[in-house]
């Protein structure tokens, strides 16, 4: 089940489309009844335009195009290293190559190569070819030649074609001129100098390159001679038995060394690094059991010495002390320490604790000494590694140095081979290359002119009379008010057409017969109280249009009162031949009554309020309440009120009794107003709040009415 809202937005949509559709129609049909109705004109500007189309053809000189075809290459065939040289092009690349060509074609350079090779400066045949008179003098600072030869040139470039058919590589090359010969020589001409310049162009570029290489190469050849005296040099300083001549040799002769056992520098210092080593660890254990074995001795007492307890000689001495502290304990149970064998007993055991202590301190002492010993050899076998390696290092600095310079020497030499390979190259392909643009097609002498093309000259011709012709029609009718019939006048204005007077002579009272019959119908309660009439400009027959209706609605049985309110130019009191002395200006100044002024026409019917003295400012008048009292007093006494009125365009008096009249009827003029002063009058008044029922056509020309019975129903 679809929802509401989306079946309003269906409706919608399907309103809207069904508008634009009838809009679209409405613009068609007016579109096309536009052009119907001005088609002569539209007939008339397609003949002008085919016929000038004919006077050009017959007034022109028949011109004779030449087309000679070159193809342009990628690389030109033949060209020395192409195959290592060509890369695959881009699209963009060979967009600009193309381009490029086509600028050199088109190049003043060219043009001279082309002037100078067919002779054309000096040749009477060539202007007379071209239509162009030759130069026989000089002009301010130029020279006669000089002269001559700019117009060649320009001759020459004004009439060349180039184009590039799709996006092939061929270029084709056209000349145009009053003679084919010419036409064909020029374009040949063109394409055998285009060739020469790019073979000349080639050629220029491979002798520059041979110079840029030869001073490549003699750099090369100067930076290696360098890089081999640098290398000497070096060699020299550092110690070097030989030179290399190249790494190859280099590392056959260290393979072989290897091999052989013989030492060189690098294998000597790395074999006595080893030993050393070896021997600093030897000299650090050492050296950590001297200082066990002196700290030990340091701390602990002397007989508890491994080195005293393990000596001989110190065995017997505390063995001797030991029997001697026992004697003297013996003796001092039976004797007094006075007793000469106490004394004596305490002295050998006093002389055997001096020789135990000292020969205790000697044994520390020398504990302490073979430690420094240990400590003094390990320090110099540290010294001695520290030595080596620096010496390593310094072996391995001038190894790596070396290693530079035979890399540096081995670039050099490539790069100086190679230029000399690609030198010798280039040396032996100079004349031999061929160029990047060769011949396609030589252009043939034409047999029938290029231009006037007749077919395409009347197409255009036809096409443009059409497209101006329907732009002078559209013209016409947006900016052309000139009414000529019913419908024009309700296109241009929107306002239906009453009646029709035709021009000529005075026209009788039965021609307005039916416009007073239509002005019965004017309003909802029948004929408008008050009539306000009048036109655009100036002319029109607004004055003499409203006199007739007033008597044909007099002969309808209707009490008509005419105000002449035009009081610049007032003219009915003319028209109904009488000569009144006071009128409506008098009356809006209360100079006079209403009955006064208000008077016999001499027609039945009809009475008439002239305009009396004109006023200086007339539209003054007409603002004041005494204009709205009037209308309101006459229409009590009268069926309808007929006021004249100014033209509308360049016053405002029409525009300001229109908004006091009930209705306005427009008068106009047949086939006028033809810039658009009928609508600004028209939108003046809708404006200004007056309601036109109508308009009546005066002074037309042809048949009384233009109407289609078959026109839209």
């Amino acid at each position: 089940m679809a929802r509401p809202g989306l079946l309003i937005d269906d409706s919608g949509a399907s309103t809207s489309m069904e508008g634009r559709a009838a809009r679209f129609a409405a613009a068609a049909s007016g579109a096309w009844t536009a052009v119907r109705r001005h088609r002569i004109i539209l007939f008339v500007t397609m003949a002008l335009c085919v016929l000038a189309g004919v006077v050009f053809i017959l007034l022109s000189t028949p011109d004779y195009r030449a087309t000679a075809s070159v193809e342009v290459e990628d690389v030109p065939a033949g060209a020395a290293g192409a195959a290592a040289a060509q890369r695959q092009a881009t699209p963009s690349d060979n967009e600009a190559l193309m381009q490029t060509e086509l600028e050199v074609l088109r190049s003043r350079a060219l043009a001279e190569d082309v002037a100078r090779e067919l002779a054309l400066i000096g040749s009477r045949t060539f202007f007379d070819g071209m239509n162009v008179r030759r130069p026989e003098q000089g002009t301010g600072a130029l020279s006669q030649r000089q002269v001559e030869t700019e117009t060649v040139v320009g001759l020459l470039r004004d009439n060349l074609h180039v184009e590039l058919p799709g996006k092939s590589r061929v270029i084709r090359i056209s000349f145009t001129s009053a003679d084919p010969v010419l036409s064909a020589r020029v374009a040949n001409s063109y394409a055998d100098s285009l060739i020469r310049a790019d073979l000349k162009r080639g050629f220029e570029s491979g002798v520059q390159a041979r110079r840029f290489l030869l001073g490549e190469l003699d750099g090369a050849r100067k930076d290696l001679e360098r890089a081999e005296r640098d290398l000497a040099v070096y060699a020299a300083n550092a110690g070097a038995m030989a030179l290399p001549g190249s790494r190859e040799a280099g590392s056959k002769e260290a393979g072989s060394k290897e091999d052989d056992g013989d030492p060189s520098p690098e294998g000597t210092i790395a074999t006595r690094l080893a030993q050393l080593n070896a021997f600093r660890a030897q000299a650090t254990a050492d050296r950590i059991a001297a200082q066990k074995r002196w700290e030990s001795a340091r701390m602990s007492s002397v007989e508890t010495l491994p080195e005293v307890l393990n000596n001989g000689a110190m065995q017997q001495i505390m063995t001797e002390r030991a029997l001697a502290r026992a004697q003297v304990v013996q003796e001092r149970q039976f004797r007094k320490d006075a007793h000469p064998e106490m004394r004596e007993a305490r002295a050998r055991l006093a002389a055997l604790d001096d020789q135990a202590e000292g020969m205790a301190n000697t044994i520390r002492a020398s504990l302490k000494e073979q430690f420094d010993v240990a400590v003094h050899g390990e320090k110099q076998i540290q010294s001695e590694i520290a030595k080596v390696e620096r010496q390593a290092r310094a072996e391995r600095g001038r190894g790596v140095q070396m290693s530079i310079l035979e890399r540096q020497v081995d670039t050099y030499r490539l790069l100086h081979d190679s230029l000399l390979q690609r030198y010798r190259d280039m040396a032996s392909q100079a004349g031999f290359q061929a160029g990047r643009i060769q011949p396609l097609d030589r252009a043939a002498v034409p047999s029938r002119p290029s231009s006037p093309n007749i077919g395409v000259t009347m197409l255009f011709a036809s096409l443009g009379g059409l497209i101006l012709g329907l732009m002078a029609v559209a013209g016409r009718h947006i900016f052309d008010d000139a009414v000529t019939s019913a419908d024009t006048l309700a296109e241009r204005v929107n306002l239906p057409l009453l009646g029709a007077v035709p021009a000529g002579e005075k026209p009788g009272a039965e021609i307005f017969a039916p416009m007073a019959s239509s002005l019965l119908l004017g309003s909802a309660a029948g004929l408008p109280r008050s009539i306000l009439v009048t036109s655009a400009q100036e002319g029109e027959g607004k004055s003499s249009t409203l006199h007739a209706l007033a008597r044909a609605l007099a002969k309808l049985d209707k009490r008509v009162l005419v105000i002449d309110a035009d009081m610049r130019r007032p003219k009915q009191h003319s028209l109904f031949g009488i000569s009144p002395a006071r009128g409506i200006s008098e009356l809006m100044t209360g100079q006079a009554r209403m009955d006064d002024v208000i008077v016999d026409s001499g027609v039945p019917g009809v009475a008439l309020l002239p305009c009396g003295a004109i006023p200086p400012n007339p539209a003054e008048l007409l603002v004041t309440p005494a204009m709205d009292s009037l209308l309101a007093t006459v229409r009590e006494r009268y069926d309808t009120v007929l006021i004249d009125a100014p033209p509308i365009l360049g016053l405002s008096d029409a525009c300001l009794l229109a908004s006091k009249a009930q209705v306005t009827l427009l008068v106009v003029e047949w086939g006028r107003n033809h810039h658009g002063g009928l609508r600004v009058a028209v939108d003046r008044l809708r404006r200004a709040g007056g309601a036109i029922i109508g308009a009546i056509l005066t002074k037309q020309e042809g048949r009384a009415f233009e109407y289609d019975y078959h026109r839209g129903g």
